[in-house]
């Protein structure tokens, strides 16, 4: 509020009318919305997920949330003018979850770093003392010592818990606790409350490891940078067009293209193979290589944060936050799986002891009671799928492959049918003109410039063979090409120069009756039966020649189908290619006719997709857990197969360093054209899957065994606690 500056005299507080009249500022504070990212050292199980998360949304200015607690990582998106990084961070560890900033350098481990929190190493001595107390009793009363050691951080997250309305382990713990005391089972309680302290610190040691995989491809991005006639700076702080100093064993900070020298540059750490690449004038480089040659200048061609390895090292991060579909199921079953428990545990604890002839009998019961809260903590349940799907997500990267969430790595796990795009996947896509036939009046230059003009406005590969079969023939370009179009499952046409030219296949042809042409349809069925990739040209309306492009069969396809036959998954082809071209490349890698698709419309390739999905769901499908047998897979460029990548279960994109298209449209992206990588990864997949099932298994029977031995009285506490920590570790 500001004086009006027509404002006359003061007249005294007492007066109901003021001379002094007053204006309304309107002050508009912009959000300014940040991302914050944590590891919270405190955070070990769903149940503290949820704990932190539930906090962290009802504080003013947190817009949005993801938690991973196999990593331990907490993204906040907040706006700073609200809350800031350090107050988030306050709050957190206000609950004694033991957060600091992800970006922070804790400095070198030492031996320190290696020993559990002081409380829990003191616990565990009190309760080794009290032990002795079954020998000497005075001894036992130690364990309270214990108990109160290793309790602040339970009694807390217990707490914290309650108030939002989540039953987790620690309260199960701490209700164990007080039970056991309470019937006089002191030591039992000294011992429990230890051997939890440590469970958790094994297990956040533990699943620090599949953090620190993550980490080591996150730790791909450059700091800074050597700027020609400013020095070096941080990489944010280099823009598009800065030239770059690169020298020999420095690691490329930008994305770019060489403007001057020629070297080697190691590029295993985007696309998983240990060779060096030849680099020279005009040759495109990414962050995160290694210059392993001579001296370099890079222009940069995209900021730090559009790099490839940034997007990268973003998607990854992305992709630990999300969950597959068994680790949902998983983790939904133990939401009622608990408070289930914690009733049967009540049960016990009021019925039969109520029953109870004797103090001896009731005190039984109770510590059945207490053994159930103990027995009832579904720790390697919930940690049977995550810490799996972390390790095989940072094993892919680190073979140069991105896998942008559990859900995709799950499914190509269970992979039954998979569809291979021919030309870039099963050939190299590096085609080479073979033929080329014109109608009387017009020369193969004519039909070169015609065509050559059209094709310079396409990226598919038989594009890049015409113009640089133009090129070599000293032919030159039009420049005035207008109303590009592509026809789908045909072919493209644009105008050049005024005129309408028309380039594709036999569909086009017989569309715009050209087929009339006797000797050019012979010619054009010839090559396809040669298994080349033939097509029609046309001017205004009619047909001025054909031509023929042939491709190369991809070294390793051979190979391919054969472990995809050893995994149970038929490989099927799917290609716009003409007959002709599609069988002889199958007969080449051995696929059987039946498996080929020819001549396919990118509706036709979505209507095949949504076949082999029919095909592959036709078995059992009882269970959600038994759905995942029938996945359906497509490899393909990531640009031009994008609706049938789509489509699949999970779509795998080849080749695709640099190409932000292919990283962003499909589930799988692997940088590297090597069709090892993509078996490799099948394989990754397939194993990962395997240890999930296993880990599910393991951890389902430990639980039951121990609940049953539990109801019958045949086993006591220690073992129960014991149990539930050697059943969390072998899952991890």
């Amino acid at each position: 509020m500001v004086p009006n500056a027509k404002s006359s005299g003061f007249k005294g507080f007492g007066e109901k009318q003021r001379a002094v009249k007053y204006e309304a500022l309107e002050i508009e504070v912009k959000e300014e919305i940040i991302k914050s990212k944590f590891i919270v050292e405190g955070m070990c199980c769903s149940a503290e997920e949820g704990l932190v998360g539930t906090m962290l949304d009802a504080l003013p200015g947190v817009k949005k949330t993801e938690l991973c607690a196999t990593t331990r990582v907490v993204l906040v998106w907040h706006d700073s003018n609200q809350i800031t990084t350090s107050k988030l961070l306050e709050k957190l560890n206000d609950m004694k979850m033991e957060a600091h900033l992800a970006r922070v350098d804790k400095g070198k481990a030492n031996f320190l770093n290696h020993l559990p929190p002081w409380n829990v190493i003191l616990s565990c001595i009190l309760a080794a003392v009290a032990t002795g107390g079954w020998a000497f009793e005075p001894l036992k009363w130690v364990a309270i010592g214990a108990v109160v050691a290793g309790s602040p951080q339970l009694l807390l997250k217990a707490w914290a818990g309650l108030k939002n309305k989540i039953v987790g382990i620690h309260l199960l713990i701490l209700v164990a606790t007080v039970g056991a005391i309470a019937i006089g089972e002191v030591i039992d309680a000294g011992i429990l409350l230890a051997i939890f302290g440590i469970s958790e610190w094994l297990e956040s040691k533990t699943l620090q490891t599949a953090r620190n995989s993550l980490e080591t491809v996150m730790a791909l991005r450059p700091e800074d940078a050597d700027v020609l006639g400013s020095g070096r700076k941080p990489v944010e702080d280099v823009h598009v067009g800065d030239v770059v100093a690169i020298r020999p064993g420095d690691k490329i900070p930008v994305d770019g293209k060489v403007v001057k020298g020629r070297s080697l540059v190691n590029e295993s750490s985007l696309t998983g193979e240990a060779k060096n690449v030849p680099k020279s004038l005009g040759s495109p480089v990414f962050a995160g290589t290694i210059n392993t040659g001579s001296y370099l200048e890079v222009e940069t061609t995209k900021e730090s944060s559009d790099s490839t390895v940034a997007k990268l090292a973003e998607l990854i991060e992305q992709a630990s936050m999300q969950r597959s579909s068994m680790e949902k199921l998983v983790e939904s079953i133990a939401r009622y799986y608990t408070p289930l428990i914690m009733l049967l545990a009540l049960l016990v604890a009021i019925i039969p002891t109520a029953m109870a002839s004797s103090a001896s009998e009731r005190k039984k019961w109770l510590l059945l009671s207490c053994n159930l809260l103990v027995a009832g903590c579904p720790c390697a349940l919930v940690l049977a799928t995550p810490a799996t799907v972390i390790a095989g997500i940072a094993a892919a990267a680190n073979n140069g492959c991105l896998v942008k969430g559990g859900q995709y790595l799950e499914s190509l796990g269970s992979l039954k049918q998979l569809a291979l795009d021919k030309t870039g996947t099963l050939t190299e896509g590096k085609y080479k003109v073979s033929g080329i036939s014109t109608v009387h009046g017009n020369t193969e230059e004519d039909l070169l410039y015609w065509l050559a003009s059209v094709e310079s406005q396409s990226s598919h590969p038989i594009a890049w063979a015409i113009t640089s079969h133009s090129k070599e023939r000293g032919i030159g370009l039009s420049s005035s090409v207008t109303d590009y179009e592509t026809l789908a499952g045909e072919g493209i046409l644009a105008r050049v120069d005024g005129h309408l030219v028309s380039v594709g296949n036999m569909k086009l042809a017989k569309k715009e009756q050209w087929v009339s042409d006797s000797r050019l349809k012979a010619e054009y069925l010839s090559w396809e039966e040669q298994g080349y990739t033939a097509c029609w040209v046309g001017v205004d309306g009619s047909a001025i020649g054909v031509f023929a492009v042939a491709d190369i069969v991809r070294a390793g396809t051979s190979d391919l189908l054969l472990k995809l036959k050893k995994y149970g998954v038929k490989a099927v082809m799917l290609t716009g290619d003409n007959e002709g071209a599609a069988m002889n490349v199958a007969s080449v890698i051995g696929l059987p006719a039946d498996c080929v698709r020819a001549s396919l419309s990118p509706k036709d390739k979505l209507f095949c997709i949504s076949e082999l999905w029919t095909e592959a769901s036709s078995h059992s499908r009882w269970y959600e857990f038994w759905k995942a047998k029938g996945k359906v897979g497509m490899v393909g460029d990531g640009v031009n197969d994008g609706p049938a990548l789509a489509a699949a279960d999970v779509g795998i994109a080849m080749g695709a360093a640099g190409t932000p298209v292919a990283m962003e449209t499909a589930d799988i992206v692997l940088f590297s054209e090597n069709l090892a990588k993509l078996t490799d990864t099948i394989v990754l997949a397939k194993l990962c899957r395997r240890k999930i099932l296993e880990n599910i298994s393991v951890a389902v029977c430990i639980k039951v065994a121990i609940i049953v031995l539990t109801l019958m009285h045949k086993i006591g506490l220690l073992i129960v606690v014991l149990s539930d920590v050697v059943g969390a570790l072998i899952v991890i």
